[in-house]
Order: structure tokens, then C-alpha cells, then sequence
């Protein structure tokens, strides 16, 4: 994300990142590639989450750096694409305190204002004994 996007805190305030509710589903591999007995393959998503906490939209990362590559079978980016479309979290928010931010944990004297932001995600598909598995990591 560029640095201009970055979301800038004032001294009164604080920010908490989004939490993943326990039930979002992991990605299915795809049945019918099983068969190809491919090598691990890993997706990487950027994952755009409303302020309401659900998924807005989600998009392929290009990073090889990362080892995560566009150029994977798309039925992997499907999978990866439809298993976070229908993720939810507790919101993200911004924390807005009257006066000095005071040194105490979560948002206790301070306006929670909920925040969209987006996270990046990666979906690693291997096979294991013959059945497909699908770690995801944030």
C-alpha cells in the first residue's frame, strides 16, 4: 500500500487491528487437481474489510518475494477468493480519546470509530496423503 494511504494517528488516539471471528472457513482444495499431485502452491490475497467488518472484496498479490504468484492455477485463487468472501471480523477501529491518550489496555475512556481497512492474507495448498490441505497465515 502506498505510504500516502497509510492511515496516520493523532497523539489522542490509538487503533485496533481487526479480529477474525473463529468460524471463517479455510479454503477448499480443489477436487478436481488433486490427481496432478502438484507442489505446495501459495495465493496471497489483499483483503479489503468494511468498517462493518465484513469482506468488500478481495484481490491477487503479485509477490515473489514472498513466494506468492499470480501465475498459480486460477481454481486455487478461486478457492482462496471464495473461502475470504464470505470471512467476518470484529471491526477495525480508531480509538479517539478527549484529551491525552491514557496508558490503558483497549478502548476504555476513549470513541471507538469503527475503520475499513485491508489486510493481506496467504493461502498455502499442499496435499497431504492424498487429500488436499490449505494452511492460511495473515
Amino acid at each position: 500500500m502506498p505510504s500516502d494511504d497509510r492511515m496516520q494517528l493523532a497523539d489522542n488516539e490509538t487503533f485496533q487491528m481487526p479480529l477474525a471471528e473463529a468460524a471463517n472457513a479455510v479454503p477448499v482444495y480443489p477436487a478436481e487437481l488433486l490427481a496432478q499431485r502438484l507442489a505446495p502452491q501459495t495465493v496471497c490475497l489483499r483483503v479489503a474489510i468494511g468498517a462493518d467488518g465484513r469482506v468488500m472484496d478481495s484481490q491477487p498479490i503479485d509477490d515473489a518475494q514472498a513466494g506468492c504468484a499470480i501465475g498459480s492455477d486460477p481454481r486455487f485463487v478461486e478457492a482462496a477468493r471464495a473461502a475470504a468472501a464470505q470471512w467476518r471480523f470484529d471491526p477495525a477501529f480508531r480509538c479517539v480519546y478527549p484529551g491525552a491518550k491514557p496508558d490503558e489496555q483497549g478502548c476504555v475512556t476513549g470513541k471507538e470509530e469503527p475503520v475499513a481497512v485491508s489486510l493481506a492474507f496467504s493461502f498455502v495448498f499442499e496435499q497431504k496423503d492424498g487429500k488436499g490441505a490449505v494452511r492460511v497465515g495473515g
